[in-house]
């Protein structure tokens, strides 16, 4: 359980942690807040970046949890059961739990998002690919 004191995070100082194949497509994250990680609970929290030319998946993924993203930079579109809508910096959406959604970077930057989770580690988070 998290203690009752601020924590701070950079970026800068988080692995980057990866999908790179042609079921999840190509992103990187940065997972700034996770119980596992920091002394914190109840949201995990981090980035996300889908680079330029990242191949778009088949199709998306699902996790039990609701997901927060808000979009930090870059243009692209976010795909829920199969409709795409276009996102870009400043931009927020709100996944329910079970839903199958994915990011796709449609631009000449990287799309970079914030993403957030009501749960306290992304240990937590199990994401499934529907059709496999």
């Amino acid at each position: 359980m998290g203690e009752s004191k601020a924590v701070f995070r950079r970026a800068a100082d988080c692995p980057t942690e990866s999908w790179k194949d042609d079921v999840t497509g190509h992103v990187d994250w940065w997972t700034l807040f996770s119980s596992d990680r920091t002394a914190t609970n109840a949201l995990t929290v981090g980035i996300a970046e889908v680079p330029v030319g990242a191949p778009r998946p088949a199709r998306g993924h699902t996790h039990e949890q609701a997901e927060v993203y808000f979009f930090l930079g870059g243009r692209g579109e976010v795909v829920v059961e199969g409709e795409s809508t276009p996102v870009v910096a400043g931009d927020a959406v709100f996944i329910p739990g079970n839903v199958e959604h994915m990011s796709v970077n449609t631009g000449d930057e990287p799309l970079r998002l914030l993403y957030f989770f009501a749960a306290d580690s992304f240990a937590d988070i199990v994401y499934k690919f529907p059709g496999l």
